[in-house]
């Protein structure tokens, strides 16, 4: 690996005890944890000194406690939960017993180590292969991230094989949320059209929206009555939570620009295999474990499946994705940043947004 400092490059370092490599140029700043999930945990915009991703106040605990052997449940996820990227698999939500194995919640990735190669390192492109085997359920999964010179631009291309000799069911999802210094209330989140819903497997206490509620977007049913625009972020004294669930895109894409920064994020991806989007949102809600009433982000995650009430209530609905034996599936994302006050009208497959 070069150690230049111009152009596109990588640099590889330690943190807390985890290997982390950080994709650059002149545009953007990537940090990947490599030891953990490769959990993205900076998406940093370098011309306005802007990082997208939530970064939770407990931050990234030392690799000798974020390595202990996970549990199943939501308490051990959100012990270990650093903010940033995540990528979940094969389970979504509430850990369950599937053919025999206990699977986390959200799923085994995220505490497990990846193995790394290096594809490209030139000052025109980086490029690194991350690799890793699923211990409970018989999957391998590949991802190549890349970065070009003089491109806000992180392209993510995945492979996910089922090694088994039978069919397995999936549950399989993306989880960037994002925080301050970006996320403040002059946001806007712009999408193509579609359909929305508040079920879940309970409605929170401090939820706003109407519980049970199919809507188009961005029109929300309240539960005193009225309705809000979901695509206008509120400020954290709205002191609610709640989560969202959209369907029914042409395209799959969403932006979330601040208006007052004029910068925004973006994220492009296939529709077809990630049919739904959870709208995750703490505008200082959720008192109580785990968040005390402290936090004020959001994600927007491109699922396989919906709710968030595990595997086997997705595959009760229809949702869950299946993997024929020795079946790969092959997908790309594109994570972009762009300078911007004013609201957007697309990404397209290139990256290119359009105002």
């Amino acid at each position: 690996m070069s150690r230049r400092h111009f152009g596109a490059r990588l640099h590889d370092y330690t943190e807390l005890g985890y290997r982390t490599l950080a994709f650059e140029n002149e545009l953007l700043r990537v940090e990947v944890l490599v030891d953990k999930g490769t959990d993205i945990v900076s998406f940093l915009h370098k011309p306005s000194d802007t990082d997208f991703l939530w970064r939770r106040p407990l931050g990234l605990r030392p690799a000798g406690i974020g390595s202990m052997p996970r549990g199943v449940d939501e308490f051990v996820f959100n012990d270990g939960f650093e903010g940033g990227w995540q990528e979940c698999l094969p389970n979504g939500g509430i850990s369950v017993m599937y053919k025999g194995a206990q699977l986390p919640f959200h799923g085994e990735l995220l505490a497990l180590p990846w193995e790394v190669t290096i594809v490209e390192d030139r000052p025109e492109i980086v490029s690194v292969r991350f690799s890793v085997r699923t211990l409970r359920t018989p999957f391998l999964l590949e991802k190549v991230l890349t970065l070009r010179s003089g491109k806000a631009a992180l392209e993510i291309d995945e492979r996910l094989s089922n090694l088994a000799a039978e069919e397995m069911e999936i549950m399989w999802g993306h989880h960037p949320a994002f925080g301050p210094p970006f996320l403040d209330d002059s946001c806007r989140v712009d999408l193509p059209p579609c359909r929305a819903s508040t079920e879940r497997m309970e409605p929170w206490k401090d939820g706003q929206l109407q519980f049970g509620a199919s809507f188009d977007w961005p029109a929300a049913p309240l539960r005193e009555g009225g309705v809000r625009d979901l695509s206008v972020i509120p400020g954290p004294a709205a002191r609610t939570a709640d989560l969202v669930f959209l369907s029914g895109f042409e395209e799959g894409w969403y932006g979330i620009t601040n208006g007052r920064r004029g910068v925004g994020f973006g994220l492009r991806w296939d529709e077809s295999l990630f049919p739904y989007l959870w709208f995750w949102q703490v505008w200082g809600g959720m008192p109580g474990y785990p968040w005390y009433g402290l936090n004020y982000n959001c994600a927007l995650e491109p699922w396989t499946s919906w709710p968030d009430g595990g595997l086997n209530r997705a595959i009760e609905n229809g949702s869950a994705r299946r993997v024929e034996p020795n079946q790969t599936i092959e997908t790309r994302l594109l994570a972009v940043a762009y300078d911007r006050a004013a609201r957007i009208k697309r990404i397209s497959e290139t990256g290119e947004v359009e105002g």
